[in-house]
């Protein structure tokens, strides 16, 4: 597929892999973590005749030093920043934006990809209309709708000229980086941001992120993710803690040059880096993780802006949330196998970027180190060998303590609203809540991964929809 550059004088080509590119990647993958296995196998074992104790164990003592490290270099670089501009002094090193950025003012393309979103599509459209902004246009993807979407998107249509529908044909790749890339190449905008049918911005939106793109070599930010105020419930209220700790996590890793990630949505992408990558990528469960791996392995940075925010829906429901989370889990793992040699080549990442996303792979070790402790904590009990509940105790409380003082932090610095003493007692909840759900979706993806023929198929979230809440913008 080929499509023009906003001048129309290049032509670009797509690179979309078929059926046969996918399976082999499966298969690459396949091996690539048998192979990561096996070496894993052999390293347990070297531990376990150099070193006393149970080899496990010793790893997730070695992998609770990198928690606590990468953490506190995260919470020293955002305190550092926060106590600045309390005392109003100027931004410094990544954070700083020029005078000729806040004037930048490039055409932008708006995607949105969706399939039978009937409840929320016509509340989104209206409010990406708002937008305070001069030059936009607003995509709507409707990728083979079975409800009553087509017949909204026409009716408003009517209503807003700068609105471009584009209808997929039955039968295509679904997902949403088929309907994305299917916009692309009929799109001109200088940048493209994508959001979700359910999303809900701010007017000053653009004028804020814009600046913090501008800058040369950034190729696309992401904003602060949020869940609507209006949404109760035990499930909706652990996820805003969960956005709360990501925006933490984000910020901190902006803050010192690290692997910011995109998150699908809410994320600003200029078109020449998008180009520079060939697009999104047809064959990723998660689109923006993996576009996150192209952008970096090309030399394209990643920032983060907390000052916008992009409010959108919780998932309301377990079996929801399990499939959402597993999804998110095989889509994180794959990215890593998929730009594994990349990754690690001379000159593709700073030191910072390198160190910072090795750091962030424990968070997926880590589960299934506990899972494989687990089990072998309960076969040594029933056959009568020793076991190491002691050790094991004590190793799980240090990660559960790191965990809860991260997102403890976290809710305190963007959860405003929720006292210190119901910060800390939810931080209790909140972990039983990350860990019952995230070790089981973690072990199924590795599971997927190593002895199942293919990715899983890309689900997309329901959407409940509701009246549009009335949002009051806070400075983070």
């Amino acid at each position: 597929m080929y499509f023009n550059s906003p001048e129309g004088c290049h032509s670009y080509k797509l690179v979309v892999a078929g059926e046969k590119d996918f399976r082999a990647t499966d298969m690459r993958n396949r091996l690539l973590l048998i192979g990561l296995a096996v070496a894993f196998w052999f390293c347990i074992k070297v531990v376990d005749y150099l070193l006393p104790g149970p080899a496990i164990l010793v790893l997730l003592c070695a992998l609770i030093a990198v928690m606590v490290t990468h953490s506190l270099w995260l919470f020293t670089a955002q305190s550092r920043w926060i106590r600045n501009r309390r005392r109003r002094l100027p931004d410094a090193g990544r954070r700083f934006i020029s005078m000729d950025a806040e004037r930048w003012q490039p055409s932008v393309d708006i995607f949105v990809a969706a399939k039978n979103e009937s409840r929320v599509i016509e509340t989104c459209v209206r409010n990406l209309f708002k937008l305070d902004y001069p030059k936009f246009l607003v995509w709507i993807i409707d990728d083979c709708s079975t409800d009553a979407t087509p017949e909204i998107l026409e009716a408003l249509k009517k209503e807003y000229p700068r609105l471009r529908v584009i209808r997929r044909s039955p039968g295509g790749r679904p997902g949403k980086s088929a309907a994305l890339n299917e916009a692309l190449p009929l799109s001109k905008g200088e940048v493209i941001a994508v959001f979700d049918a359910d999303a809900y911005v701010a007017p000053n939106f653009l004028r804020t992120v814009l600046p913090v793109l501008a800058a040369e070599g950034v190729g696309a930010v992401q904003v602060q993710k949020r869940i609507y105020e209006y949404q109760k419930g035990f499930l909706v209220n652990c996820q805003a803690s969960e956005y709360a700790l990501d925006t933490y996590f984000q910020m901190g890793r902006d803050l010192i040059g690290g692997a910011v990630e995109l998150r699908g949505n809410g994320q600003l992408i200029k078109r020449t880096a998008l180009i520079d990558v060939g697009g999104w990528n047809n064959k990723a469960i998660t689109d923006d993780l993996d576009l996150t791996m192209r952008l970096l392995i090309n030399d394209w940075d990643i920032r983060f802006c907390p000052l916008a925010y992009v409010w959108e829906e919780g998932v309301t429901t377990l079996g929801a949330l399990m499939r959402q989370r597993k999804r998110w889990a095989e889509g994180s793992i794959r990215r890593y196998l998929d730009y594994i040699f990349p990754l690690n080549s001379p000159g593709r990442l700073s030191l910072v970027e390198r160190l910072d996303t090795m750091a962030f792979t424990t968070y997926f070790v880590v589960p299934a180190l506990i899972f494989l402790e687990v089990f072998s904590e309960a076969f040594n009990a029933i056959s009568g060998r020793p076991t190491n509940c002691s050790f094991f105790c004590v190793v799980t409380t240090a990660i559960i303590i790191i965990s809860q003082l991260n997102f403890f932090i976290a809710m305190r610095l963007y959860r405003k609203r929720m006292p210190a003493w119901r910060a800390f007692l939810h931080t209790f909840e909140v972990n039983a809540y990350v860990f019952a759900h995230w070790m089981p979706c973690v072990f199924a993806s590795l599971s997927q991964i190593m002895f199942k023929r293919q990715a899983s198929t890309w689900h997309r979230t329901e959407h409940v929809g509701q009246p549009a809440p009335q949002l009051v913008e806070r400075s983070s």
